[in-house]
């Protein structure tokens, strides 16, 4: 039987481009802004408004965090600060591109034909050239008579 563990939502700011982001944390694990790569840190009690609601931040405690924590951090960087949204998005674009390379890698593997005795993908398709030899020289007894396909693994024709 497995035990379920609570998982809670928290919110770690990054202290290089002042992004804040919202993490299930079910075990202590470090956790990397999807900006700049900057390890997060957790955002402290004294900047919730509300003690038992610790999963968002009013504008002004937001602004607050960002004056004492972020813009006066030794890894503050201006830049990020100021591109922070620009690069969320071209990542999320870059990812959600690999995303849709590798749906159609799937499609095109769930369209490769199989062997319907075996399942296998391993087969040849039986060319016209093929089909006439065997019928030249088998006759109307030919097993690849309306056969367009061979598997290889097992031998099946269809």
């Amino acid at each position: 039987m497995k035990i379920k563990k609570d998982v809670f939502k928290i919110l770690e700011y990054c202290d290089k481009c002042g992004w804040i982001w919202q993490e299930d944390d079910c075990i202590q694990k470090d956790t990397f802004c999807e900006i700049c790569n900057n390890k997060l840190k957790p955002v402290p009690n004294e900047y919730f408004e509300d003690e038992n609601f610790k999963i968002l931040l009013s504008k002004k405690m937001k602004q607050k965090l960002l004056e004492e924590l972020v813009f006066t951090s030794p890894n503050f960087d201006q830049y990020y600060f100021d591109n922070a949204i620009n690069i969320k998005g071209q990542k999320d674009d870059a990812f959600n591109a690999k995303m849709a390379h590798g749906k159609a890698i799937l499609e095109e593997k769930s369209r490769v034909p199989k062997c319907p005795s075996c399942g296998s993908s391993n087969i040849s398709k039986i060319g016209v050239i093929n089909r006439a030899v065997s019928f030249t020289l088998v006759g109307i007894a030919s097993s690849k008579i309306g056969k367009t396909h061979k598997c290889n693994q097992c031998g099946t024709t269809w």
